[in-house]
């Protein structure tokens, strides 16, 4: 049985593809899941077989369609990945690829992040479908900052431990965590400094990707995912 040549034909180079689960897969038991290879129940491997992503074609809706005509064609659907198949052990991994090859797209499939539409294909964690707090396993951090530009890099992390943590991680658990956060980070010089906007002046710009990354840290995911942490450093 050949394994398609996923690299080549998605220009993606990520995968290490386990030929046996990959051929029990093939044989028929696509609902099977692939088992984790240390048989350990928190290896927190993810892996993933056939996954396709299609855009849902779109109509514009107008009320004069014979002044418009052009706007009434569909947006013809495009298909952002394609039969994928791979898995992700316990470490750290990279997607490569060049601009506009679906790595995004990929990520926010793994991390359940997409609609289900036009979306097909089967994805497991640690052998079995992912559970219900699946959400709360993972961290995300996207390509686009989401923080608040007028708070400090402690504030926003302090903010994200206030309404991310279970009510019963203590006001001062929490501030010892974002403390050991900013210390691994290396944001202790800037801590207190806002973020900064186009009219404040504010951290430099690898200062703020790090503290996005802390404000998704201080959850303590077993799943991390980062859509191009370096950007900015």
């Amino acid at each position: 049985m050949n394994l398609p040549n996923i690299s080549s034909a998605q220009k993606h180079s990520v995968y290490n593809i386990d030929l046996n689960s990959y051929q029990r897969l093939q044989s028929g038991s696509h609902h099977e899941p692939l088992q984790s290879s240390t048989g350990s129940s928190s290896s927190n491997e993810i892996s993933f077989y056939d996954i396709s992503y299609t855009t849902n074609e779109r109509k514009l809706k107008i009320k004069c369609p014979a002044m418009f005509p052009s706007f009434l064609k569909p947006k013809p659907a495009k298909q952002i990945l394609h039969g994928l198949s791979g898995i992700f052990r316990t470490g750290m991994h990279a997607i490569m690829g060049s601009t506009g090859c679906g790595k995004s797209s990929l990520l926010d499939v793994l991390a359940h992040r997409k609609d289900h539409r036009g979306l097909s294909g089967h994805i497991f964690v640690d052998g079995s479908p992912p559970p219900s707090s699946f959400k709360y396993m993972v961290g995300y951090v996207v390509q686009d900052d989401i923080i608040f530009e007028t708070l400090t890099v402690r504030e926003n992390l302090m903010f994200s431990a206030n309404i991310r943590l279970p009510r019963n991680v203590s006001h001062v658990e929490r501030a010892e965590r974002v403390a050991q956060i900013i210390f691994d980070l290396g944001l202790e010089s800037c801590a207190d400094t806002l973020i900064g906007t186009d009219f404040i002046r504010g951290v430099s710009g690898g200062e703020r990707r790090r503290a996005c990354i802390g404000m998704e840290l201080v959850l303590a995911p077993k799943i991390f995912f980062l859509d191009e942490p370096t950007t900015g450093s």
